[in-house]
């Protein structure tokens, strides 16, 4: 057991220095308990204590040099003459409640106080009755959105099967993944017309590389109040310095009836490169 022990020590502790985290911390347990029993019962007690001690070490890599989502990395302008990678953490992600549509759509506006911007890679509402008690969670449209620092965007969680007009209660939570070179963060400029069949809308693509698609979420409104949200997709590409076109429908209500707006507003979401 002494030998089990200090074999699994080592490879767990070789492994939590990966991001095989959930391995690393089954092979250290096992080698924590070989190594006490092989200690007890006095067999192969120098080998098992090594391994115990390396089994702990694994333990304490494995919590330490974990995955955290509270604090990435981000991009930010740098003096104007490029960009420069900062920290972003996501205690500076606001996230509130905008409304509902006439579909039932729960929209929120999400605000990057941070310098830089940031992508994320979710968005979950938890959501919970009079009580106080947990009811359901429900993740937004959008995912992998990026938002450039100081600034804002409009996404919504889709809601022709919830009522979310029952639950006051709700709660967000959203987490950061490190700016990657999947997604353009700079260099998106985004026109749009309404054609009064639905909204067009142009990305021009200034970002320094080629895009294979973009993704948009279109905003409606009546009287100033929310009414309706469309996401607008297109996977036609773009190369640098040229456009890409998305056609977002008209919003409709939870019976599929057309809703009619008076304005309009478009919100990047990403767009991803061409490899």
């Amino acid at each position: 057991m002494g030998i089990a022990s200090l074999i699994l020590g080592i490879i767990g502790l070789l492994i939590s220095l990966t991001i095989f985290k959930d391995l690393s911390l089954i092979l250290c347990v096992l080698g924590t308990v070989l190594g006490i029993i092989a200690i007890v019962k006095k067999t192969n007690k120098g080998l098992a204590i090594a391994g115990v001690i390396l089994s702990v070490l694994g333990l304490i890599f494995c919590f330490a040099i974990s995955d955290d989502t509270s604090s990435n990395k981000g991009i930010t302008n740098d003096s104007g003459d490029g960009v420069k990678t900062v920290d972003v953490s996501v205690d500076e992600v606001k996230i509130e409640k905008l409304g509902l549509t006439k579909a039932g759509d729960l929209v929120i506006k999400v605000t990057n106080n941070n310098k830089g911007s940031v992508c994320l890679s979710e968005i979950i509402a938890n959501f919970k009755d009079d009580n106080g008690d947990f009811v359901f969670s429900k993740e937004a449209e959008h995912s992998f959105i990026v938002i450039p620092g100081k600034s804002y965007m409009i996404t919504y969680f889709w809601g022709y099967d919830e009522d979310y007009a029952k639950y006051e209660n709700v709660s967000f939570k959203t987490e950061l993944a490190n700016i990657s070179e999947d997604f353009a963060h700079t260099g998106i400029d985004i026109t749009s017309k309404n054609t009064g069949d639905q909204i067009a809308v142009t990305v021009k693509n200034n970002s320094g590389k080629d895009i294979e698609s973009a993704t948009v979420s279109v905003i409606y409104y009546k009287d100033n109040k929310i009414v309706g949200a469309e996401t607008g997709y297109s996977d036609s590409g773009a190369k640098d310095g040229e456009e890409l076109y998305i056609n977002a429908s008209y919003p409709e209500d939870s019976d599929y009836n057309e809703v009619s707006f008076d304005k309009y507003e478009v919100y990047y979401v990403r767009a991803s490169y061409d490899y």
